[in-house]
């Protein structure tokens, strides 16, 4: 993905990602906010699942899931 010679950063942005997606989803749950954790949830698996369960998938569907998170919210309200 990303190279600075024999040194691959990109399962580490990977892993950065997934993080900040677990942490998202779980920050949601703890405080109550039930229709943002669906939304991303929901997003998550369908953007995995239509990748294929792959490491991009899992990368784009991290990203989306926290875009969603965002903004669905705030346009049904």
């Amino acid at each position: 993905m990303f190279g600075l010679g024999h040194l691959d950063i990109g399962p580490l942005i990977y892993g950065v990602v997934i993080f900040l997606g677990i942490m998202s989803m779980f920050s949601r749950l703890i405080k109550l906010q039930l229709m943002s954790f669906v939304i991303e949830v929901s997003v998550f698996v369908l953007v995995f699942k239509l990748h294929g369960g792959t490491m991009q998938g899992g990368f784009a569907a991290t990203i989306a899931a926290l875009l969603a998170g965002r903004i669905l919210p705030k346009m049904v309200r």
